[in-house]
């Protein structure tokens, strides 16, 4: 194939343009305080929404705009599939000249939802976009999940998917009903549907007097709680007064709003009496607004404001075997710290972690697992609210030891790994004075091996707190953190 020097000069005009208008749409999107659509990670979607399968799908014409995301070269283009890298600018050109000339071999895709992610291909989408094109052949291999997914999924969105996926996952509500619509728009508010069901099945166990399966009782807390307010929401119109919130949402509002209304006049209220007066209270603009700000801030339905907004890194074991007693400490003080509001941010795996995880999810609070690709055969504990997936451990220790204290429970290598590299960034000063505080008697006899063995100072020994409990460390932590007057 011989091409003129036109083409060529055109191919690197074109280039230049695409790479322009990236510039200006990131402007742009920073200018009206949006935030700016990359393309999605193939990794961090089927990671998320927890994929049951795949299968071979075959050659098809799909549609240009449902590629959305990218399998490890997500940093190159932009979701509208603008270049964003100028060392691409050679690769693109050639590509742009052979779509003069012979043209293209498909394209291999995997699909997830309506979303397509690109495996082989990335600059022939991206050249073929830029010459218009609507539709482009790909081999698709399609991954099968219980969620839906579509090309204009933000950050928040994927992490509510998330959410979902983790509880469908654990509930396997979609396997046990047919037909179904249970969707939040509000983070944190699944976990309270899992205390809802085992709730209903402590007490359906104890009317029946026989051990409730799991199962059974998500179906019947479905057929028998959720539903009947669903049906009073429809009947009622409540909906209608809450634009852009789902039924779902509503749900946990009444069922919050009814427990209130049987406190305050220490007898049962219907429900269809509770969603009335929650409809009347809260529909107007001012008290939903203020409704919403509680949902947003409560924990586990407790009604209270946190009292702190500082994120606190907990250091443990991942591999912590079961029954020690750490894992119990470390679920009390994961409960601990979110009732006091804390969020709380770990390595985001099994042993202390899941438990510190759990304990903090339970209480309503929010837990950030700050998870790593060197690491990308295990998986995630359930109990997180968010997962910041970083590459190794430098950027991880980085991430971790950006938050406001730091809290290290009994562990092995990893965990004096990374308490000790903390506590020389604060020595050297790398990072500001923070709350470094060690839970458990075992530090106090480490440190006076320390002290005895190594050439450490008290000046060293002056940066961290060594306290018996959970109930210590919180107390050190309010009275640190605690906001000035």
């Amino acid at each position: 194939m011989t091409l003129t020097p036109g083409v060529r000069q055109k191919a690197d005009t074109a280039f230049s343009q695409a790479r322009r208008r990236a510039f200006f749409r990131r402007l742009w999107r920073f200018l009206t305080r949006q935030q700016e659509q990359g393309l999605l990670s193939f990794e961090e979607v089927r990671h998320k929404l927890k994929i049951r399968g795949q299968h071979y799908a075959g050659l098809q014409t799909i549609p240009i705009d449902k590629i959305a995301g990218s399998v490890g070269r997500y940093q190159e283009f932009n979701r509208a599939f603008l270049p964003t890298q100028e060392h691409i600018r050679e690769r693109w050109k050639r590509i742009y000249e052979v779509a003069h000339g012979a043209g293209f071999p498909p394209i291999d895709v995997y699909q997830i939802g309506e979303v397509y992610f690109v495996r082989d291909g990335h600059h022939r989408v991206s050249v073929l976009k830029e010459l218009g094109a609507t539709t482009v052949e790909a081999t698709v291999t399609e991954l099968e999940t219980a969620i839906s997914l579509s090309a204009d999924v933000g950050e928040e969105e994927l992490n509510l998917k998330e959410e979902y996926a983790w509880f469908l996952d654990e509930t396997g509500l979609d396997e046990l009903i047919d037909e179904f619509e249970l969707q939040f728009t509000l983070p944190g508010q699944y976990a309270k549907l899992l205390e809802h069901i085992a709730v209903h099945r402590h007490f359906l166990g104890l009317r029946e007097m026989r051990e409730i399966a799991y199962s059974e009782a998500v179906v019947r807390w479905y057929n028998e709680v959720y539903a009947p307010v669903v049906e009073v929401i429809r009947e009622d119109g409540i909906l209608e007064g809450f634009p852009g919130r789902t039924e779902a949402d509503l749900y946990l509002w009444i069922i919050e709003h009814r427990h209130y209304l049987g406190e305050r006049y220490d007898h049962e209220v219907p429900l269809e009496e509770a969603a009335v007066a929650f409809s009347r209270e809260f529909r107007s603009g001012s008290s939903k607004k203020q409704l919403e700000t509680d949902t947003i801030g409560s924990r586990s339905g407790s009604g209270k404001r946190p009292r702190f907004s500082a994120t606190v890194s907990i250091f443990g074991s991942g591999s912590a075997p079961d029954g020690h007693p750490v894992l119990a400490q470390a679920e009390r003080l994961g409960q601990l710290l979110a009732e006091a509001g804390f969020g709380v941010m770990c390595g985001g795996y099994a042993g202390t972690m899941e438990a510190v995880s759990r304990g903090a999810a339970q209480a309503g609070g929010e837990v950030i697992g700050v998870t790593m690709d060197l690491f990308s055969e295990r998986s995630a504990n359930p109990w997180l609210t968010k997962e910041r997936r970083v590459k190794d451990f430098f950027p991880r220790l980085k991430r971790l030891t950006s938050a406001d204290a730091f809290i290290v429970l009994q562990g092995g290598i990893g965990t004096l790994t990374e308490a000790t590299l903390t506590w020389s960034l604060l020595q050297t000063g790398q990072i500001h004075k923070k709350p470094f505080i060690f839970v458990g008697e075992n530090w106090q006899r480490l440190f006076a091996a320390f002290r005895a063995e190594t050439l450490m100072s008290e000046a060293d020994f002056e940066l961290v707190t060594v306290v018996d409990g959970a109930e210590e460390a919180i107390a050190v932590l309010e009275q640190a953190l605690a906001p000035t007057p």
